[in-house]
């Protein structure tokens, strides 16, 4: 039995948007995939239309693996269908984590629980018109990440363009002065994006969520 995490996720609202710039911006996410979300030898991004899922033992990083995620895609704006104009594109995300019986060579068929936690809670978010989840075995656990997740919603909501922007490379290791660079821009102002972004709720967020998978057996 080994624990791992689960993420399952798919694009809301699809079918607003552009066909060839959504297939654009998919096809970039492979990229990433086999760097940052992935470690070596685990199934890689497994993309199906609007969605898609991927898996890690890496417990430690599965959070801001998901934060990664949610903030590739709110950084960007793409072209909506039959119309010149572009709109912000956005992702649900349902995070589980729990054990398996082994690791399957290619995810979308397994039946371990994680895969199967991640996917019926991705099934209801719609309805519950959340964005992200966490998901485990044990309820009492599931309650504090539904609460906390509902906070973390209305925070995700509040991102620009450009305060995910940071996020994207933030969370990913680079410095401050490493992102100014990157993005042109002074210290100060990357700093003051970080800030509005509610980083430090996040980085709050993430060392809760590993106190409690810690504790799952």
């Amino acid at each position: 039995m080994e624990k791992i995490a689960v993420i399952s996720s798919d694009i809301i609202n699809s079918s607003q948007f552009d066909e060839q710039a959504f297939l654009n911006t998919m096809h970039v996410l492979e990229e990433p995939a086999g760097t940052y979300l992935t470690n070596k030898g685990e199934p890689v991004l497994s993309s199906r239309g609007d969605s898609f899922q991927l898996m890690t033992v890496d417990i430690q990083h599965s959070f801001m693996k998901a934060i990664y995620l949610k903030s590739f895609f709110k950084k960007q704006q793409i072209g909506l269908k039959d119309e010149r104009e572009k709109a912000p594109i956005d992702i649900r995300i349902s995070l589980a984590v729990g054990y398996a019986k082994e690791i399957p060579d290619h995810i979308g068929k397994s039946m371990e629980e994680p895969f199967v936690l991640s996917g019926r809670a991705l099934d209801q978010m719609k309805k519950k018109k959340q964005s992200f989840i966490i998901t485990t075995s044990h309820e009492e656990y599931n309650k504090e990440f539904e609460l906390i997740c509902s906070f973390l919603d209305h925070l995700f909501n509040g991102w620009t363009l450009a305060q995910a922007e940071v996020i994207y490379y933030l969370v990913q290791g680079y410095k401050q002065k490493e992102i100014a660079g990157i993005l042109n821009l002074s210290q100060p102002s990357v700093s003051n994006r970080i800030q509005l972004a509610n980083w430090n709720l996040i980085e709050k967020t993430n060392r809760r969520f590993l106190e409690i998978v810690e504790k799952i057996d």
